[in-house]
């Protein structure tokens, strides 16, 4: 993972964080040299993520590796809040159409120092088309929910699989508890129940119960509804496979820019964290109606709408 921070002039904010933050998830769909190269259209996606204090960003595809610097430098161009911090993965993927991941940081109304940074190690066991990525966050200045840390994942899950790449998140949960026993580490018993609860092959009789202060989120591109996945399978992944985490964008929330289907989730495992998401503010954003496009226009953005919620720590 790459952590890139723009070398600007950052005028000093009078106060503290914001009290609340926005966080979101956005396809780009194929964010490559095409879009990058048309200031346009880019400008107008950089307007739409500086809504966003934090975000994560899928489906760069530009093997050159110029496009998300492009994106970096529009997003700064027009952020009046102060600059944001890219980390963006490794390319990704089996086929020879690679991506990447991007989290955009803006530290200065987030409050969020980035900690950690990884794409999951899919190497020996391809579960993924594309590996997720993942970044842990602090919060410098904890409030009353008690949320003092937490690890977002980024995922686009492939189309003809999702329903299984979906399930096969729950081994990417496991290694990184694995791999990081520093955050569940509150009691001298909290790692080892958090292996435990972290059930990686659930059925309706041992279903997963993780518990634990380190808050988990994976949001993205699930392709998670419609022709992709059942109403069946999705209450399979509901009821069964993450039981313990809550899902913000339900199936009446439509993500994909023609709002026919629910692709795009945000789901959360941490009871402090959910509890000091805003009511009704996990949503999408529609940038179609913001800008008076048209259906078309907004297709040239992206066929996904950015999925968002606000928080108050």
């Amino acid at each position: 993972m790459i952590n890139i921070s723009c070398k600007l002039l950052l005028v000093v904010i009078l106060g503290s964080f914001a009290s609340a933050i926005r966080i979101g998830s956005f396809n780009l769909h194929q964010y490559g040299p095409k879009k990058s190269s048309n200031a346009t259209l880019t400008n107008l996606i950089a307007q739409i993520i500086n809504d966003f204090d934090l975000a994560a960003i899928q489906e760069i595809t530009d093997v050159s590796l110029k496009a998300p610097i492009v994106l970096h430098e529009a997003l700064n161009r027009v952020s009046n809040l102060g600059p944001y911090t890219m980390t963006l993965s490794e390319r990704v993927g089996d086929s020879t159409s690679k991506e990447q991941y991007i989290f955009f940081n803006r530290e200065a109304t987030s409050g969020l120092q980035l900690l950690s940074a990884s794409v999951y190690d899919d190497s020996k066991y391809d579960y993924f088309e594309r590996a997720p990525s993942m970044a842990t966050y602090k919060v410098k200045q904890p409030g009353k929910s008690g949320v003092k840390m937490f690890t977002i994942m980024n995922v686009h899950l492939r189309p003809d699989d999702a329903y299984q790449e979906s399930v096969n998140m729950r081994h990417v949960i496991e290694d990184f508890i694995i791999r990081h026993p520093e955050y569940f580490s509150q009691t001298a018993t909290s790692y080892a129940e958090a292996i435990i609860q972290n059930v990686e092959n659930p059925t309706s009789q041992n279903k997963p119960s993780l518990h634990t202060q380190h808050p988990i989120l994976i949001v993205g591109d699930f392709n998670a509804d419609c022709t992709y996945i059942s109403l069946a399978r999705q209450d399979q992944l509901r009821s069964i496979f993450f039981a313990d985490f809550k899902w913000m964008i339900n199936n009446q929330v439509k993500t994909n820019t023609r709002q026919t289907c629910t692709y795009d989730r945000i789901l959360i495992n941490g009871n402090n964290f959910v509890n000091a998401i805003i009511a009704r503010s996990n949503t999408t954003v529609d940038f179609g109606t913001r800008f008076g496009m048209t259906l078309d226009d907004a297709l040239r953005i992206s066929d996904h709408l950015p999925v968002k919620f606000d928080i108050d720590w």
